[in-house]
């Protein structure tokens, strides 16, 4: 199979970057690993250094730029057809690189394979912010369309899918269990560095206006969840519509000549409602902090 870059963004990943790193060189398929420090003030270069292995390449950025410029500055720097952007908190299956790879490898008119992750929760801080949306709620909404795909996902189907939900649940999932190929347009345009929370889910949307999906139905790793991970610090409801509100313009102009009549008014109904309720939710904060 072809090579798989793996690339690992780290930020004071200490904590978890042994276990990760572990996860990713037991694959059985051939992958290269790609560190990019954000310029971390722990010791996780330390350790990304002590694994003296030739499939690992570390680049010590020299300055901080946060989280998504730093998500694209190190997968600039793969060499594989096949590239993945894994969390440096999160765990790989020894067969993730291979279902993914092989999903591609079978499928030439697709250009990204997703498969499903399990969630663990290192705290109750984390569990009591997000437990009941990714233990209940996000679980409940995934299980159709999980009944409705098979491996292979039309465009028009995929689409239908995301409309459901108006375009606000990430169907696909954290980019720790999606491989994409290199040569793809949206690799070098990067993700949106206007974007924090739905980045990867915006992403993965140039990815389906005119090309098939690959869904893997097995479970390929597990995605933790603490108090010091992004999705924490995404979770205020302000900071979601916002960029939700973003998002959505985006959408109607990328699918606008797909959608039929009553979709786009749907579309632009929720914009609406979502303007109004990012005012809302911003003045309750402002009121909070007075």
């Amino acid at each position: 199979m072809s090579l798989v870059s793996v690339c690992i963004p780290t930020y004071n990943g200490s904590r978890t970057l042994r276990r990760c790193l572990n996860s990713v060189l037991a694959q059985d398929a051939d992958v290269e690993v790609v560190i990019g420090d954000d310029h971390s003030s722990d010791d996780t270069r330390e350790i990304a250094r002590s694994f003296q292995d030739p499939r690992v390449r570390m680049k010590e950025f020299p300055e901080r730029l946060g989280m998504t410029r730093n998500w694209n500055r190190t997968i600039a720097l793969a060499r594989g057809d096949y590239v993945a952007l894994v969390g440096q908190d999160d765990e790989l299956e020894p067969f993730w690189a291979r279902k993914l790879g092989g999903l591609l490898e079978r499928h030439p008119e697709a250009d990204l394979a997703f498969g499903r992750r399990r969630f663990c929760f290192e705290d109750e801080e984390s569990r009591a912010t997000v437990g009941d949306f990714f233990e209940n709620r996000y679980p409940e909404m995934l299980a159709p369309f999980y009944e409705h795909v098979g491996e292979v996902i039309p465009p028009a189907q995929m689409l239908e899918e995301a409309l459901r939900f108006s375009f606000e649940i990430n169907l696909i999932g954290e980019p720790t269990f999606v491989l994409f190929r290199r040569d793809h347009p949206a690799v070098a345009r990067g993700f949106d560095e206007n974007m924090a929370q739905m980045v990867d889910w915006e992403f993965y949307t140039r990815f389906f206006r005119d090309r098939p999906l690959l869904h893997c139905p097995e479970i390929l790793g597990t995605y933790h969840i603490h108090a010091r991970a992004s999705s924490i610090d995404n979770a205020p409801l302000s900071k979601h519509y916002r960029e939700y509100g973003y998002f959505l313009d985006l959408i109607r102009e990328r699918f606008a000549s797909l959608l039929a009549e009553d979709q786009a008014k749907m579309l632009e109904a929720r914009h609406v409602e979502v303007r109004g309720l990012q005012v809302e939710w911003e003045q309750k904060e402002q009121e909070k902090g007075s």
